[in-house]
């Protein structure tokens, strides 16, 4: 009697189809890692913009360390940013496109919406900013490119998870 009381209560509070709350539609539209690499590099931008460079060091994968001096241009001061779009290559491996505005001193001006397509993996234990392709889309960066390009930036752990799951849910574990 009481399964059938909550059964009908169940159905006569739940959402018409296709509605679903803020938070679940969030879910369905990215994965975990999209989440938490769109925070990390929000805090990466964000510390450029106030020029906390030692904070944003903590955020840059360490094989990257080596090569950040090249992503900056010294002509521009990023003051505003905006996400465009996401894309998942691999467990541990997010592409995020940014749209930037930036002072130019030496034309004492804006540029504004310049895209560019920053590279995360996952490392120790969150996310980190890997590399930046400036001028360059989304749809300009392929996943093999990525593959191939980045050896060893995404953890082992990461990659031997993401090859358990992958094995139980094609099947090959029982």
């Amino acid at each position: 009697m009481w399964a059938a009381v909550l059964l009908a209560g169940a159905v006569a509070n739940a959402a018409p189809p296709g509605a679903e709350s803020g938070v679940q539609s969030t879910l369905n539209e990215e994965s975990p890692d999209v989440f938490l690499a769109k925070a990390t590099l929000q805090q990466y931008l964000s510390r450029v913009v106030r020029k906390d460079w030692e904070a944003a060091r903590r955020l840059t994968h360490p094989k990257a360390l080596g090569v950040i001096s090249q992503w900056a241009n010294r002509d521009a001061e990023l003051k505003t940013f905006r996400f465009i779009g996401t894309r998942q290559v691999s467990p541990g491996a997010v592409l995020i496109e940014v749209g930037e505005d930036s002072y130019r001193p030496e034309e004492e001006g804006m540029s504004v919406d310049d895209p560019a397509v920053y590279l995360l993996f996952r490392s120790r234990g969150g996310f980190l900013v890997a590399d930046k392709k400036a001028g360059v889309e989304l749809s300009d960066v392929s996943d093999q490119a990525v593959r191939v390009g980045y050896p060893g930036y995404v953890d082992q752990q990461v990659q031997a998870q993401a090859r358990r799951e992958s094995a139980l849910f094609d099947g090959r574990h029982r």
